[in-house]
């Protein structure tokens, strides 16, 4: 292989590695940034949704304790009308990240539809007395909103540390999406360190090799012995240069003989 060729290769090789271990590190960096955006995006609006199934049962509820002084009939929410607790649920059933979380939401939608079917009772109610109606939001209707108010708040709080915890994953992700670009710069180095070492024993030292075999002849007079085992333009020229040292010798002699 010529000289020409293997400094072309080396370069080619040291190109490759290099571009191959920069495709590395993009596409891990746009991985990363993809799920870093999918993730937090999913967290924030689970927990958004979350705060809003709250304010929405809350709702529900003091409207009906309101309505327990009057003698009207029972503030209770037109389900076919008023759809945001369904329409919420089912914003963020796609969103939930973790087992706990699907396995909470499945506990809130359950308690929400008992919290619904108990508050329908307070139609019939809201026709008697205010004690009996007092009564029975505390010890039939309370017990089943704090029942729900819970499930939504265990929710909420599964959503938060989900979020912490996808934040720590994505933390460790940032880091191995650094890996590629440490592995390509001490690649790179290596690459180099190599490339260099080649360059010097098949290039420039066989050069001074032959520089000072060319030298100690003409200075002193020592034969030209050089021999190298390389296939290339080094070895080529080092037997041009034996070649006319051996002619030089000859014209020596024929010129002392005349």
């Amino acid at each position: 292989m010529g000289i020409r060729r293997k400094i072309y290769s080396g370069f080619v090789i040291l190109g490759v590695v290099l571009l191959l271990s920069g495709v590395i590190a993009i596409y891990e960096f746009v991985n990363m940034r993809n799920r870093v955006s999918q993730v937090v995006t999913d967290n924030v609006t689970t927990i958004n949704t979350v705060s809003l199934l709250l304010k929405v049962t809350d709702e529900y509820n003091f409207a009906l304790l309101r309505s327990m002084g009057d003698t009207g009939a029972a503030a209770i929410p037109d389900m076919k009308q008023d759809t945001r607790f369904s329409d919420y649920m089912n914003a963020a059933k796609d969103k939930y990240t973790d087992v706990m979380e699907i396995n909470m939401a499945d506990s809130v939608v359950f308690a929400y539809t008992a919290y619904i079917h108990v508050m329908k009772e307070a139609k019939y109610v809201w026709q008697g007395e205010y004690q009996s109606k007092r009564a029975w939001y505390f010890n039939r209707l309370y017990p089943v909103y704090m029942r729900l108010r819970g499930y939504i708040q265990q929710l909420m709080q599964l959503s938060q540390d989900s979020l912490a915890e996808n934040s720590k994953d994505l933390s460790h992700s940032f880091y191995r999406t650094l890996m590629p670009c440490v592995v390509a710069v001490a690649v790179g180095i290596v690459l180099v360190i190599l490339f260099n070492y080649f360059i010097n024993y098949y290039f420039i030292k066989p050069l001074l090799s032959i520089t000072k075999g060319i030298t100690n002849y003409v200075m002193y007079r020592k034969s030209y012995s050089l021999h190298f085992d390389s296939n290339d333009e080094i070895q080529e020229l080092n037997q041009n240069v034996a070649e006319l040292v051996d002619i030089n010798k000859k014209l020596e002699k024929k010129g002392a003989r005349v």
